[in-house]
């Protein structure tokens, strides 16, 4: 493996795919800066916005030293990763350092990563090693080792639980096999062998928490006021839909500018404002025209992932580039429906702009990792890719 000399780092950076991540780091910040909100146990916190400065000079040392080393070499080395980080996982049930119900963490001193986060980031690299000289995947038996691949780790983090990033896998999988030229019809019947097991896995495979946030999703679909009674939607939106009513005030009182910084410190209407709803904070600080940024700053961003993704005539390469569109941009549409009501709440965080340690930093790698791929073409031997 031949690394790169320092000074090489800024070629090979790919500036479509930086600058807009640049942006959502900046709207992140900002939006955390002028944030207090209230901890368990601490009371009024604020400061976000420092700490998230932290991790971001974290994120960008690491991706920094992921430029030096060729994508090819790391995908050489997918198996070994995978191991470790499915190692990582285990290791946080038998710790069980719970937060707010759930074992994420693995402590290493007075730091804590999530390996739920890390693992996401493992899975593209291996799929991408996977497939890239095969084509068993283009058979209904050969999808065999590429699922098991993917529902090993999250049935791993379904047991911490983490249903949010769980869910996050399934994309990344299907948009994978889909580009690499599994067969629709394949990929079609699993689905709908997977929708029939829907009701099944909410009797018996959520917890209860998880089945109030559903059924307080259902509760706002047009149909349903004349279901239930006034009273009962009431209590729904009093308790189910508590977090999901105050995100939808928050980002109406936004208006078409936003509110000045010293109402938004005053009313930390959402709770998690500094996690899972900062875009509710987003909309309520710089209002629809502060939305429309960020909205436009994500699709900037995921279509110069695809673009690279198309350019790019390596198997992995392109593959790597595909895992990295479906992971963000899953995400950033799950966590921007969840605040407004359109999707049930997951516990996921917005790329870039939530609080987060590990998810910061991961998302930082993924786009350096993008910018690996851009940086070291590979030569053209043909127009089959994956033949």
């Amino acid at each position: 493996m031949r690394l790169s000399r320092p000074r090489e780092i800024l070629r090979h950076l790919h500036w479509p795919v930086v600058i807009p991540m640049v942006i959502l780091l900046f709207i992140g910040i900002a939006a955390l800066s002028d944030l207090t909100v209230r901890v368990s146990g601490a009371g009024m916190v604020d400061g976000w916005g420092t700490k998230q400065l932290r991790w971001l000079l974290v994120g960008a040392a690491a991706s920094a030293a992921l430029l030096l080393v060729p994508y090819k070499a790391i995908v050489e080395r997918a198996y070994l990763a995978y191991g470790v980080s499915l190692l990582m996982l285990v290791l946080v049930l038998v710790v069980n350092d719970a937060r707010k119900g759930s074992a994420r963490w693995i402590n290493v001193g007075a730091i804590g990563f999530q390996p739920s986060e890390i693992m996401k980031l493992t899975l593209v690299i291996t799929l991408a090693r996977f497939i890239r000289f095969r084509s068993s995947y283009k058979t209904f038996r050969g999808l065999g080792v590429p699922f098991l691949m993917v529902l090993l780790p999250m049935a791993l983090i379904l047991l911490q639980p983490d249903l949010g990033t769980a869910l996050i896998c399934v994309p990344l999988l299907f948009t994978t096999l889909f580009v690499a030229g599994a067969r629709p019809r394949h990929l079609a019947t699993i689905l709908v062998l997977g929708a029939l097991a829907i009701y099944p896995v909410y009797q018996h495979g959520l917890h209860d928490y998880q089945k109030a946030r559903v059924r307080g999703y259902l509760a706002q679909l047009p149909f349903m006021p004349n279901m239930i009674t006034r009273e009962e939607r009431k209590r729904i939106n009093r308790e189910e839909n508590y977090q999901i009513e105050q995100s939808k005030t928050s980002v109406g009182t936004g208006g078409w500018t936003g509110m000045e910084a010293s109402d938004v410190v005053a009313r930390p209407l959402v709770p998690e404002g500094h996690n899972d709803f900062i875009f509710a904070v987003v909309g309520n600080r710089w209002g629809f025209l502060g939305c429309m940024l960020l909205l436009g700053s994500y699709l900037w961003l995921l279509c110069a992932i695809l673009m690279v993704a198309v350019r790019q005539r390596d198997p992995a390469g392109r593959l790597i580039c595909v895992g990295v569109f479906a992971l963000l941009g899953f995400q950033a549409f799950v966590n921007i429906a969840m605040t407004v009501g359109l999707m049930p709440i997951t516990g996921m965080t917005l790329p870039f702009v939530s609080y987060g340690g590990t998810s910061l930093v991961v998302s930082m790698l993924a786009i350096a990792l993008v910018s690996n791929v851009a940086g070291r073409p590979s030569f053209e031997f043909g127009r089959g890719d994956f033949d």
